[in-house]
């Protein structure tokens, strides 16, 4: 495979120059023979780009696909949350930071400059979208890559804010509905033909539910990006794309409390990322389609149905914002 050495951007000191081959700080490459026999195919060689931002969702599906193997692009309007994802994964050479946005307005010079990173390879996309549904809007974290509509606010932060009722104006509550679905479907539109052009390719959304605690226009972004989802699964059905919608209806980034009642082994973006990284890693067609989880339960047996191959070590999954709670 063409190795891809070119500089993308250096952002405040910190340079992001990344190899399609090769792993950093944090991440060790394990033999083919330690591998398990019949299982996966370690994604080493191929190129995933997380789509939806560098936050807690976007970190735990960075994690997964680079434990797969793969070479992995990630994009932000957030030069700072690019700088804290890649220090949260221990800086690996294998992660290919873009400072850029998704929105409508700029999806196709970001994708220019990706593309242009990874000398025009792309092998699978994971796109996430409002999986943090549940948090009310003053503790969220930014997680979508866009800034709003609204100074430097996240465009997911943004249409999590609204009022339950109806006192927005109409052409504003039109406006912000439809962020989220316009930013996927860019991004669908975009890359879907690029993975056409590669054998064993995926799209993934990786979505959330229409949570009690969101406001109005939040649910509409929801279902509308589910609305996109699940026509493209219909519109790809059998061509050379899998494409699938992972569909989380559990808490990420629980409260200490919440987390002290009713703890887990790991942190749940983990196991999103780990159990997303062996659907794309699968060449099952059961990893096509919609993936509903609403127990854990659900994420267990997933993880087990679609492993991630373990092409390279990472350390544990505690990081900075679980540390700090």
């Amino acid at each position: 495979m063409m190795m891809a050495a070119r500089l993308v951007q250096q952002h405040s000191g910190v340079q992001v120059a990344r190899h399609l081959s090769g792993h950093g700080a944090g991440f060790s490459s394990i033999s083919s023979l330690d591998l398990p026999m019949g299982g996966p195919t370690p994604m080493i060689g191929q190129v995933a780009w997380v789509v939806g931002g560098a936050g807690a969702i976007g970190r735990g599906l960075c994690r997964g696909l680079l434990k797969a193997g793969a070479t992995v692009v990630v994009n932000s309007s957030s030069k700072t949350h690019l700088e804290q994802l890649s220090r949260d994964l221990g800086n690996p050479h294998s992660l290919i930071a873009i400072h850029g946005s998704m929105r409508p307005e700029s999806a196709e010079a970001t994708v220019e400059k990706a593309l242009e990173a990874t000398n025009s390879q792309l092998h699978h996309v994971m796109a996430h979208s409002g999986v943090r549904w549940w948090v009310p809007q003053k503790q969220a974290t930014p997680d979508c890559e866009d800034a709003a509509l609204q100074g430097p606010r996240d465009c997911e932060e943004a249409a999590l804010s609204g009022g339950k009722g109806l006192s927005q104006d109409p052409i504003r509550f039109s406006e912000r509905a439809s962020m989220l679905p316009a930013l996927h479907y860019a991004a669908a539109k975009l890359l879907l033909p690029h993975l056409q052009k590669t054998p064993g390719s995926s799209y993934t959304f990786v979505t959330g539910g229409a949570g009690e605690q969101n406001s109005i226009e939040a649910q509409v972004n929801a279902f509308g990006v589910w609305g996109l989802a699940a026509a493209l699964r219909e519109q790809y059905a059998g061509s050379s794309v899998r494409v699938a919608e992972v569909r989380v209806a559990l808490k990420i980034d629980r409260p200490a409390r919440e987390r002290a009642l009713d703890p887990r082994a790991r942190p749940l973006t983990a196991d999103l990322g780990e159990l997303c990284a062996g659907l794309a890693a699968s060449s099952s067609q059961d990893s096509v389609g919609l993936h509903t989880i609403d127990s854990m339960e659900h994420v267990l047996r997933l993880w087990a149905k679609f492993p991630c191959p373990p092409a390279v070590a990472v350390s544990q999954p505690l990081w900075h914002w679980q540390q700090a709670q």
